[in-house]
């Protein structure tokens, strides 16, 4: 079948885009938006003077970014719901007063780089292996590959053999399906890759920036549908998409939030036509927004048909909804219960019927249950089966510390915000019981029992932790051997233990270390995480047959023995160049961060560039094979 251009297709859509700029666009005798004012009035608050707390790049870092990156971050990126209620001409004000140049939206589009790299041939997509599908390949999110072509025999002679080039801060992990790579990206575009070439198969586009992985799947639910391929996407606006697994044209879309700060930072997970979708919020840097009354967003997972869009349950993961509670310092309204995010992709499990969520930190002083805990739900009906809390009275939003000056909305009770960004791990123990294994910002690893309502097992303290990990994204694990990333970023000289551990599943016993390297801040500084020089092992690992590999911050990607640790390879991709197959010249790799590589027929594929670990970095994705061939 001949391939229509994967750029022609613009049509109506895009002429209604075109339209409606036109029509925003402001009066010639207006006078145009002040960047300064708008961006003290938004901005200024984190970005004048961060710290640690706030987690904010410096203003002089924002003035080295692009001034469309600035625009994309503030239209549909992390920053979309401070920005809210501005117009076009507002956001390019702010990005012209950050970086002394205007954007080029408006201006003569410049020829579009990715035509050059679309797919002469192909054949339709297919379900087919080899596959690396969502989050993990398997249902247990214990991100293990079995069979992939890659080994401890072979493992060293990895070598890159194409590089793809895109925008928008951060890309989502990439999921393998039939040959083709799909992935979505900051700036709102999904692409479909070919798996051995890294060309373009097509390009779409909607509405929301997205950092999570897609979910490749048939168009079929509960109400029906059929085999036609979907790729189902959430956006950072709490949207889920399902785009057509052949051309990229969108199929149908579903609000599963419309809070002002919802956000979806987790793959999708589907399992028998039902689609789980994770919400999380960043409501937490509301304590920055001027005249917001905080808090009201709670996490919650949604099942949609995945035929349909159509939404069959919603759980929240705190029960009571928010409602007033106190008054601030100023006399303005706070509200609560708030918090318990979902960051990361549920976890199913066929043989129980239920899938479990590990949540985020409570943003206020409210009581609740679901904060910083582990939940498991009925597959069908969405009733809360249990729920164990781990960690109470994790009270936090941005800037707070419990010193003098801080945010009014602050909680009282401030706590060290140690929620879980990572997914549970199901998996069996000697003897053949369950294991579900969920590991925490504040560096401790902790196992419960699936049949006994989440009883704690074993409680392993591996990492210092801090706000940004401990464990940060993810773990994973083979048969045997939990493999954990320790970031520790904040850890006072000597005291932290960023690196990578290896514990007995059965009872939690470290098995072997091996210490992340000091990183050379000199001649690498795209380990800079908001100022700090860091090596720590933020993003997800990823198993194979006796290695398990991981991205560190300072920008090098190792594979590690699965029985010792030992690094059997490492590849330097801050220092390394590629040519990516859709841009002109030679680009730099950068720090790796979130999610992690993905393996599937003797190719790993490794996201390289995370602007929220450092906002100068170049978005690249990198595959490797066996002496790049």
């Amino acid at each position: 079948m001949q391939m229509q251009h994967p750029f022609a297709r613009r049509g109506p859509a895009f002429a209604a885009i075109t339209a409606l700029a036109l029509a925003a666009a402001p009066a010639a005798d207006a006078a145009p938006p002040d960047g300064a004012a708008l961006y003290n009035q938004r901005c200024a608050g984190c970005h004048d003077d961060p710290g640690a707390s706030s987690r904010a790049p410096a203003k002089a870092i924002l003035a080295t970014r692009a001034p469309d990156d600035i625009v994309d971050t503030l239209a549909k990126g992390a920053m979309a719901p401070v920005a809210a209620g501005l117009g076009h001409a507002e956001l390019d004000a702010v990005a012209l007063y950050l970086t002394g140049k205007a954007p080029t939206r408006g201006a003569a589009a410049p020829a579009d780089p990715d035509a050059a790299a679309a797919c002469g041939t192909g054949g339709p997509p297919t379900a087919g292996a080899p596959r690396w599908n969502g989050w993990s390949p398997t249902l247990d999110n214990a991100r293990f590959q079995a069979q992939t072509g890659l080994d401890a025999q072979n493992v060293s002679r990895l070598r890159p053999r194409w590089a793809f080039r895109f925008t928008g801060g951060v890309g989502g992990q990439p999921t393998v399906v039939g040959g083709r790579v799909y992935f979505g990206t900051g700036s709102g575009a999904v692409f479909a890759l070919d798996a051995r070439t890294g060309c373009i198969h097509w390009r779409g586009e909607i509405k929301g920036g997205v950092r999570a992985a897609a979910t490749v799947g048939p168009l079929a639910g509960p109400s029906g549908g059929s085999s036609r391929l979907a790729v189902f996407v959430g956006d950072r606006t709490g949207g889920v998409h399902a785009l057509d697994a052949a051309t990229g044209q969108e199929i149908w879309a579903t609000k599963v939030e419309t809070h002002r700060f919802a956000t979806i930072t987790a793959a999708p997970a589907l399992y028998r036509g039902r689609l789980y979708v994770p919400v999380s919020s960043s409501e937490e840097i509301s304590s920055y927004v001027k005249d917001y009354h905080c808090c009201t967003f709670r996490g919650h997972v949604t099942a949609l048909d995945a035929a349909s869009g159509r939404t069959l349950w919603t759980t929240y993961t705190i029960a009571d909804e928010p409602k007033p509670y106190r008054t601030d310092p100023k006399g303005g309204q706070l509200y609560g219960p708030a918090g318990a995010a979902i960051w990361s992709s549920p976890t199913i499990d066929p043989r129980r019927g239920v899938l479990y969520v590990a949540t985020g930190d409570s943003y206020t002083d409210a009581p609740n249950t679901g904060s910083d805990a582990v939940l498991a739900m009925d597959l069908v009906s969405g009733r809360l089966r249990w729920s164990r809390q781990i960690t109470i009275d994790d009270n936090y939003l941005v800037g707070c510390t419990g010193a003098p000056g801080q945010p009014s909305a602050c909680p009282r009770t401030v706590g060290d915000d140690y929620d879980f960004g990572a997914s549970p791990i199901l998996r069996e123990r000697p003897g053949g019981r369950a294991v579900l294994m969920v590991g925490q910002k504040s560096g401790a690893v902790i196992a419960l029992d699936p049949d006994r309502q989440g009883q704690v097992l074993w409680r392993t303290q591996v990492g210092l932790g801090s706000a940004l990990g401990g464990v940060e994204w993810g773990m994973a694990a083979d048969r045997d051997v939990l493999f954990v990333p320790i970031a520790d970023p904040y850890a006072p000289k000597g005291k932290g233990r960023a690196g990578m551990y290896g514990l007995n599943i059965g009872d939690g016993r470290i098995v072997w270390s091996n210490p992340a390297p000091a990183p050379d801040c000199a001649t690498a500084p795209k380990g800079s995480l908001i100022n700090i020089c860091t090596s720590g092992l933020s993003a997800a690992p990823t198993a194979i047959d006796g290695v398990v590999v991981e991205g560190s911050l300072d920008g090098i990607l190792r594979a590690y023995g699965a029985r010792d640790g030992q690094v059997f390879w490492s590849f330097d991709l801050g220092l390394a160049r590629f040519t990516p197959v859709n841009a002109s010249g030679p680009v730099k790799g950068d720090t790796m961060n979130a999610g992690g590589a993905t393996v599937a027929g003797g190719t790993l594929f490794q996201m390289s560039g995370y602007q929220t670990s450092n906002p100068k970095a170049t978005d690249l994705l990198v595959a490797f094979t066996i002496d790049g061939r």
